[in-house]
């Protein structure tokens, strides 16, 4: 095998390629914007496979070629999964959503009986409809800590594979996914990561009753607006809070 190290070679024999288990989903509809503009004009792009012929990076251009009948130009190489997703996370060809099922297959097949923190990730975003990021500050448990961000360390271990939800996380995040959800209702903006950092900030403080400031929401809704920053958004949440009070709350920051 040492003699194909990092030599080209072309092949119509798809049957010797497999897919690496762990890699990123295949896009579908990738695939067929390939498709589409290889049936127009058809420039080889090499596809990287390891020595066992699993595709590490280019299965979407193989896919294609395979539709098609055209040939693959593959190479050998020793790189690991983990080398692909590295060059990847710095041309920024892998989302998100690629990390994050590519390291749900990988725990399905280390401990099939536990879901780990990246399944964990993935049915926390489908039952709360919240966006990568912000599913990422709740259940790291940074939302409240007056950034309103999420930041580049935490995106990092999540690319890295290493992301963590603390102990109790995941049941927090979702009472307060419940709550944010609840605002929705009578605010369209409540799925913003400014305002989920200053609402789980605000509700950090325990005078803050959710109860009475969900009240004060359904009769006063033009009170809760956009706004830009997270203490934008506080000062907010604040105002409308204290709507009609003669003592007022000055929410902890």
């Amino acid at each position: 095998m040492t003699d194909r190290m990092n030599k080209p070679i072309t092949t119509t024999d798809y049957s010797m390629f497999k897919f690496k288990h762990g890699n990123r989903p295949v896009d579908i509809a990738h695939v067929k914007r390939l498709i589409s503009s290889m049936k127009e004009v058809y420039v080889p792009q090499t596809i990287y496979v390891n020595k066992k012929y699993e595709i590490t990076d280019g299965q979407h251009r193989f896919s294609a070629a395979k539709t098609l009948g055209l040939p693959v130009t593959y190479i050998v190489t020793d790189h690991k999964l983990e080398d692909i997703r590295r060059m990847n996370q710095n041309t920024k060809n892998w989302t998100i959503d690629d990390f994050c099922e590519s390291y749900v297959t990988i725990e399905r097949k280390q401990t099939p009986n536990t879901v780990g923190p990246y399944g964990v990730f993935k049915h926390y975003k489908e039952i709360t409809g919240f966006a990568n990021a912000t599913c990422m500050m709740l259940l790291s448990g940074t939302a409240s800590s007056g950034i309103g961000l999420v930041g580049n360390n935490i995106i990092k271990s999540f690319k890295d594979g290493v992301f963590i939800i603390p102990a109790g996380q995941f049941e927090k995040a979702k009472k307060e996914a419940k709550m944010i959800n609840e605002i929705g209702e009578f605010y369209d903006g409540n799925k913003r990561r400014s305002f989920v950092a200053a609402f789980v900030q605000a509700i950090q403080d325990e005078r803050f009753e959710f109860k009475k400031f969900i009240h004060k929401l359904e009769y006063n809704r033009s009170k809760l607006f956009h706004c830009t920053t997270t203490n934008e958004y506080l000062d907010a949440i604040e105002k409308l809070y204290n709507w009609g009070n003669k003592i007022k709350t000055k929410i902890r920051r």
